[in-house]
């Protein structure tokens, strides 16, 4: 079994974008940072699912290595999606170069899944942007539908991609303590996070949900997903997959948000919803937001 305590009150699906690997320094370091998240993902009976862009596994003469990244987490008990081939925005992108950019993004993947006997599709949107018109978005969902595809919410995301982009500096740069202070700063982000949208679902959907759970296979995490999973078995949460966790009759709740930028789910029923809101939104700190501003 991948998951727990199904009959706990807080539950939580993982989900993980960017596979085979984002920001790395070389297929070496990748291959050896997906093994560390890999082990830790099976280490807290967690069945992720990874959303793969495909384009980031045809690298000259690395291509096989590459697609034995993606087949690991496969053989490790977790699923793939579909996260486009090049991770283009739905905003900028005409809509028959965004389908097509979705079909060539499930080849591999594809071929992956029904080695492993797994039939469920799904997708999620770069960006999480679903379209600032509604001939875009609409449009976009039946071809989806067409495809047999499920589209995967967010509800909490842990902003790691702003934190690793500065991770990633300092470790190019030799700069170990810089490397665990940021670390630091990002499990203190998601302590704050959770505590922020825990108290947003209560007062938009008044209850308790099932969350789904947004973060990036990157270095980072790799190096700090037991952290980062403290953070919400701290707060009581157990792990389960992400269908289960849309049998949470939440992720039937209309949306009927068209806009350019991309942000969790639980704003887009906010929006729908016209409510209001009296709680801060968690920021990045300023150190580190100078950090990634910096040339």
């Amino acid at each position: 079994m991948f998951f727990s305590c199904a009959n706990a009150q807080k539950q939580i699906a993982i989900t993980i974008d960017d596979l085979p690997f984002v920001s790395e320094i070389s297929l070496k370091h990748a291959q050896t940072s997906t093994d560390k998240l890999l082990q830790k993902i099976k280490k807290h009976n967690i069945q992720a699912v990874g959303f793969v862009n495909e384009s980031m596994a045809f690298r000259i003469g690395e291509i096989d290595a590459r697609v034995a990244l993606l087949e690991k987490w496969l053989a490790g008990g977790n699923l793939l999606g579909n996260h486009t081939f090049s991770h283009r925005s739905l905003t900028t992108t005409p809509l028959e170069d965004f389908k097509i950019d979705l079909l060539k993004g499930e080849i591999i993947t594809t071929q992956l899944n029904k080695k492993y006997n797994y039939t469920k599709k799904y997708f999620r949107y770069p960006f999480l942007q679903m379209g600032a018109d509604s001939a875009k978005r609409y449009g976009f969902e039946k071809v989806l539908k067409d495809q047999g595809y499920i589209n995967a919410p967010v509800t909490i995301e842990a902003d790691d991609w702003y934190y690793n982009k500065v991770y990633m500096d300092a470790m190019k740069a030799g700069k170990h303590e810089l490397m665990k202070s940021i670390a630091r700063q990002y499990i203190q982000h998601n302590i704050d996070y959770f505590d922020y949208y825990e108290k947003f679902t209560q007062e938009i959907i008044g209850r308790p949900i099932k969350h789904i759970f947004l973060c990036h296979a990157n270095a980072l995490n790799a190096d700090y997903f037991d952290e980062l999973c403290k953070v919400m078995t701290d707060r009581g949460y157990s792990f389960i997959s992400l269908d289960e966790a849309l049998e949470d009759e939440v992720y039937k709740h209309a949306d009927t948000v068209l806009a350019k930028g991309g942000f969790s789910w639980l704003h887009r029923w906010k929006i729908t919803d016209k409510k209001k809101s009296a709680l801060k939104e968690v920021e990045i700190p300023t150190d580190i937001r100078a950090l990634y501003e910096a040339k």
